[in-house]
């Protein structure tokens, strides 16, 4: 899995991660290490663009459920754009679309964290 993040052009404190490949176990320990570091960097709104995430496994929505636990501790939160089919079928059928904010684009999710 590939991961870039980018400070968000619009909202302060908050990061852009894009994802490309499989967010599964291995892969979604890192993302969580590496997302914990912006936390610790003041980071408190994620914006994550699953427009290249090919596999989604329970370990990648227990990751996105556990950094949301931490931000909303923090004054924070984050969205989801992006998926595809498939992906955004897990997202309901485990009940975690609303919770997630999974949004149809990246504009979406932006509004989805002003209006926190």
């Amino acid at each position: 899995m590939q991961v870039i993040f980018e400070p968000d052009r619009e909202i302060d404190n908050a990061m852009v991660v894009r994802l490309q490949g499989a967010v599964e176990v291995v892969t979604a320990e890192r993302l969580w290490e590496l997302s914990l570091e912006r936390v610790a960097e003041g980071v408190r709104f994620f914006i994550f663009d699953f427009t290249g995430v090919t596999i989604l496994t329970s370990a990648g929505i227990g990751m996105l459920v556990r950094l949301l636990i931490r931000l909303r501790g923090q004054g924070g939160t984050l969205a989801v754009f992006g998926c595809n089919d498939h992906i955004c079928e897990v997202f309901d059928t485990v009940l975690l679309k609303e919770i997630l904010q999974v949004c149809e684009s990246e504009d979406e999710a932006r509004d989805k964290l002003r209006d926190r």
